[in-house]
């Protein structure tokens, strides 16, 4: 007889596979996996996971598959027939003993309880079942549904023509299908219409097992009609290969490492994500020595652009290498707020300092300009209203909300700057001088960070003691490694800390060269085995440790999306800027006007890099290229026929050009 195998929970069971309808052809593909189950197959389950749930209409046949998370909502169809008492009725319809609303009924017939007497009809409720004395008999404590919620206990054997009574309260399929008495009742949807007739619900497990003599671990559902004997009392000294996932090794207790293992299958997909010399030693069949548990600690280090491609490194919180740190350059006043909004004084550091390397221009009034050399100190963040001149335009009276960060500006003065007065009063001292500016966030610009300590630092201490990112050179190479790639790099940002879930091992032919398996990014299934460890005497070897992996640009990004899965907010863009400001007056007087009362030059064009040509270039739209005057053939008169004045002209009105842009 073939039978739909169906478990409730978790277990571990071995079993006999037999079937003659599986003799002749016995591979099933199921959902893109073939499945072999052969007569005489010995199976042993080791996991069992809900996967959905199977209704079947039972007046037409038809079934259908549910997901688990299905919205609906089912009602108990109550048996139809009747019960000559409670203890009957009981003993058909499943009940637990901690249920509050396991099920209603009504007698048709008047119950007389100690001189009480319940009206034919009156629905109670089943609350429990209780065993009073030494007689033990039964009673069932129930409750009359209204308003009183009164209890009452009724003798199981009394007798009567009891009716089960239907439920107002629906269930969902998680709940059906995680309660025993729940699951094996018909059922009806709660938006059922007139047609269609009661439905079962049947659970579908995906079941994991090992196969006798095979190391891989077979899924097929538990729907699938397959004829077993359970022979698990006969099959005790039978050893199965037990299947490990790099996860499940993480978890063992330290007692049991080291232990030789057999890998069972080459992850093919770690060869998108890693570049190690160990990398193509993870083969099936290969065998390893697994040391247990690593550091969980990881930083992501990668080199900065340059000529040669970016790389990345993943570091153990072990590496013993000297870091010292590097200034930070940052490109823009947004840069600098979001550095300073981890530096900080929350955490024992120093507010974040830094010098301009190119001059920077506002194009507020309201807001400062910058300069070469100027020493800023980031202070906090405002909202600040900026524009609105009182000009007769309609579009110049309006004020804009911005965000800018305030900075302290130190200002520095030579005393040869000085009159020989102040000379004498300072002493021949530097005179510093500081101020408050606002900078909007979307200024561009060039600021480098000021470092004051030159000290080397380990990796844990340097993270324990800064906020990342940081930029840092590699002092000292780790002693441990054979081949530290990374004080070859002139500098690294660190960039991320996560806990990151390891294994450490070595190869069974290299035993003492240590590296670690990120459980979460190496899909490899191992098993343990009984052989000898690999080193001779009992006495483990030397270590040596591999504290650095290198990682391909996909790691990088899915390990930064993995740490930062929401993304900062962009920086803000530049207010509007209004008519006025955008056009260049009509009649522009560069002689008497200043810098500051005209608008600044528009932005300069991309020049596409195209071959030289013997063209000649066009004029500059902002100062006029003086043109050569052609010489008057004959002789020049020595009087006032000389062009020293026409030619002084031309140079003047070109620098005035100058000025005014």
């Amino acid at each position: 007889m073939q039978t739909c195998i169906e478990f409730a929970g978790v277990q571990s069971i071995k079993g006999q596979c037999f079937t003659p309808v599986l003799r002749h052809r016995s591979v099933y593909e199921l959902s893109g996996s073939e499945v072999c189950l052969s007569t005489g197959d010995l199976v042993k389950v080791i996991d069992i996971e809900l996967q959905s749930v199977t209704c079947e209409d039972i007046s037409t046949k038809e079934t259908s598959q549910l997901p688990l998370d299905y919205k609906g909502g089912f009602l108990i169809v109550p048996e139809d027939m009747p019960f000559c008492s409670i203890e009957e009725m009981v003993d058909h319809i499943p009940t637990e003993p901690e249920a509050r609303d396991t099920f209603s009924f009504t007698c048709h017939n008047d119950l007389v309880l100690d001189g009480r007497t319940l009206v034919a009809g009156e629905p109670l409720v089943l609350l429990s079942i209780e065993h009073h004395g030494d007689d033990d008999k039964g009673l069932a404590r129930c409750s009359l549904i209204g308003q009183t919620e009164e209890e009452v206990l009724v003798p199981l054997s009394y007798r009567g023509v009891f009716y089960e009574k239907q439920s107002s309260h629906s269930y969902n399929l998680r709940e059906i299908m995680s309660t025993p008495r729940l699951r094996g009742r018909h059922y009806r949807h709660t938006r059922a219409t007139r047609c269609g007739g009661p439905l079962l619900l049947k659970p579908v497990h995906q079941v994991k097992a090992i196969m006798h003599l095979r190391k891989n671990v077979v899924q097929f559902p538990s729907s699938l009609e397959v004829d077993v004997i359970d022979v698990t009392e006969r099959s005790q000294n039978v050893v199965f290969v037990t299947p490990l996932t790099l996860a499940e090794v993480a978890a063992k207790p330290a007692d049991v490492f080291p232990n030789m293992a057999e890998i069972l299958d080459t992850p093919e997909g770690a060869r998108a994500l890693f570049r190690c010399r160990w990398l193509p030693s993870l083969r099936s069949g290969r065998f390893l020595v697994i040391h247990g548990a690593g550091d969980p600690t990881v930083v992501l280090a990668s080199t900065f652009k340059g000529k040669k491609e970016r790389r990345h490194f993943l570091l153990s919180h072990r590496y013993a290498g000297g870091l010292r740190r590097r200034p930070r350059d940052f490109n823009s006043v947004y840069e600098l707020y979001a550095a300073s909004c981890r530096a900080l004084p929350d955490r024992g550091g120093a507010p974040l300092r830094v010098t301009v390397a190119t001059h920077c221009e506002s194009t507020e009034e309201e807001l400062a300009s910058l300069s070469v050399g100027d020493q800023l100190e980031v202070l906090r963040h405002e909202q600040v209203k900026v524009g609105g001149r009182d000009d007769d335009d309609d579009d110049g009276g309006e004020k804009q909300e911005i965000e800018v960060l305030v900075c302290r500006r130190t200002l520095e003065a030579d005393d040869e700057d000085e009159d020989e007065e102040d000379e004498e009063e300072e002493g021949g001292r530097r005179r510093e001088e500081s101020e408050e500016i606002y900078l909007p966030m979307y200024l561009q610009g060039h600021f480098v960070e000021k470092i004051a300590d030159n000290k080397r630092y380990s990796l844990p201490d340097l993270c324990k003691r800064f906020p990342l990112p940081l930029d840092v050179k590699v002092g000292r190479r780790d002693p441990a490694m054979a081949d530290d790639p990374l004080p070859g790099f002139s500098a690294l940002r660190l960039e991320e800390v996560a806990a990151e879930p390891t294994v450490v091992v070595s190869l069974a032919d290299e035993p003492d060269l240590l590296f670690e398996l990120p459980v979460r990014w190496i899909s490899m299934s191992v098993s343990f085995t009984s052989d000898p460890l690999p080193w001779s005497g009992g006495a483990p070897p030397v270590w040596r440790r591999e504290t650095v992996t290198e990682v391909t640009d996909n790691f990088y990004f899915e390990f930064r999306k993995a740490a930062q899965p929401e993304a900062g907010a962009p920086p803000p863009r530049p207010p509007k800027q209004s008519t006025s400001t955008q056009t260049a007056p009509k009649n522009p007087t560069p002689r008497t006007a200043s810098k500051a009362s005209h608008s600044p030059a528009p932005n300069p064009k991309s020049i596409k890099p195209s071959s030289c040509s013997s063209g000649g270039t066009k004029p500059n739209m902002y100062v006029q290229t003086p043109k050569k005057t052609k010489k008057k053939k004959g002789k020049r008169d020595s009087g006032s026929d000389h062009d020293y004045e026409e030619m002084l002209d031309i140079v003047k009105n070109a620098q005035e050009s100058v000025m005014y842009y």
